[in-house]
């Protein structure tokens, strides 16, 4: 396996790992709109928004433009 396939698996991992742990506290504590939108500092929400969005830019980057 190349590099590039195992970097990507691991992120893959990393994402679904995530996503459990958003399951579960879901389940524990329900799902609060209002956090998700605004989600106070130091919030469960708010570090799961920063680590998703860590993770997404690792797998798609954004698209650079040329001139």
């Amino acid at each position: 396996m190349d590099a590039v396939s195992q970097e990507s698996n691991e992120l893959s991992a990393k994402r679904i790992a995530l996503q459990n742990t958003f399951k579960a506290h879901t389940d524990e504590n329900g799902f609060s709109y209002e956090e998700w939108v605004n989600p106070p500092a130091g919030s469960f929400y708010e570090g799961y928004k920063k680590e998703l969005a860590e993770i997404d830019i690792q797998m798609a980057p954004p698209l650079q433009y040329q001139s």
